[in-house]
């Protein structure tokens, strides 16, 4: 982030020295008109970066010109129109270029910024007749819709030559990179897991059914939503007991599609079969549904935490979907304290947890 912070303001300082080099030396004045080729510099800030970097190169660039290398009188309203320019072709023009958007990006900036507002402030500096001065720049205002267009089009089409292959190198790779590490996290951690001794992995799945069953979470809720223990998982088969004697209804997920789960509510060891992946899961046709709107509590497991509450699955992606449809649930993950890392480079499709429980700590905000 700090790179790319650094290098949009190396090129936005470019191109407000590119704004002053067109808009100065490269442009043909003459009274009220003035046929020129600054919107270049305006356009790749927005095409770039958007509205508010296209309204920094062109009213800056307008500024610093103005004090730097005067051209008659200066006027705040000038530098506004320039941007103006660039707020609009930001609007129109960034991440969603077309011919149809630059048409109307250009009769904006023209016929509406160009021929109606820069007449007025014209008007205020030198006290000529308002109408008049439109009249005068219709000949400009023809040539440079015509202008702006053409370079604009042309414009995207350089643009887009040069931003492909640095899109790969700047997303492509990194993506690749992040996935490998992020594989590295989740086999290191689960090999951690799974090297508990079985003398120990009792007692600290007990001290965790502790903590969640000592929490506000745990407390205040009446449906919630566990799992059954695979591949060194915490356990939480003894929280079973502590719910039967709380009035708490547990369901467990059912994986019913490559993408899709649901929360199934077993009543008796018959309502249990071996299902996807090889995991314990609920009989569909025997027990109730638990709809995601009623579950108040999300006990998820997980390979790996960090200390900033991201956490990481096996990599299906199974939860993360299923808690964007738990809208009126708490979220929180168990995990041994050996699975805790420095980062678990949280994606944004990962939903962050409110608690993580392991048998030393539970981690909040």
């Amino acid at each position: 982030m700090k790179k790319k912070s650094t290098q949009m303001i190396v090129t936005l300082g470019l191109l407000v020295a590119l704004h002053i080099i067109l808009s100065r030396f490269l442009s043909v004045n003459a009274w009220n008109m003035k046929i020129g080729f600054a919107f270049v510099a305006v356009f790749v800030g927005a095409y770039l970066y958007g509205p508010i970097a296209g309204a920094v190169v062109g009213g800056l660039g307008d500024f610093l010109g103005a004090i730097l290398f005067p051209i008659g009188a200066y006027f705040p309203g000038f530098t506004l129109n320039c941007a103006l320019t660039g707020v609009v072709m930001g609007l129109l023009l960034y991440k969603k270029q077309s011919p149809l958007r630059v048409v109307l990006a250009v009769l904006i900036d023209q016929l509406v910024i160009s021929m109606w507002i820069t007449p007025l402030w014209i008007s205020i500096l030198y006290g000529s007749p308002y109408w008049p001065l439109i009249i005068s720049r219709l000949p400009q205002i023809g040539i440079m819709v015509v202008v702006e267009i053409v370079v604009t089009l042309l414009m995207i089409k350089i643009m887009e030559r040069i931003k492909a292959p640095q899109m790969m190198a700047e997303n492509e790779a990194p993506v690749d990179a992040l996935k490998e590490q992020r594989k590295a996290i989740r086999k290191a951690s689960i090999a951690a897991r799974e090297a508990i001794s079985p003398e120990e992995r009792p007692e600290k799945c007990a001290a965790i059914i502790a903590k969640i069953v000592d929490s506000e979470e745990y407390k205040s809720a009446k449906n919630i939503l566990v799992y059954s223990a695979i591949r060194g998982e915490v356990s939480l088969d003894g929280l079973k007991e502590y719910a039967d004697r709380d009035g708490k209804v547990l369901a467990y997920p059912l994986v019913i599609s490559a993408k899709e789960m649901i929360a199934l509510v077993p009543k008796t060891e018959d309502d249990w079969a071996d299902g996807f992946h090889g995991i314990r899961e609920p009989k569909k046709e025997t027990c109730d549904e638990m709809k995601p709107e009623d579950i108040d509590l999300v006990i998820c497991p997980c390979t790996a935490f960090d200390e900033d509450l991201g956490r990481m699955g096996m990599g299906a992606g199974y939860y993360d979907r299923y808690l964007e449809t738990c809208g009126n649930a708490k979220i929180v993950a168990v995990a041994f304290e050996c699975q805790k890392v420095d980062s678990v480079m949280r994606q944004e499709w990962d939903k962050p947890m409110e608690k993580v429980f392991s048998e030393k700590n539970v981690y909040s905000k």
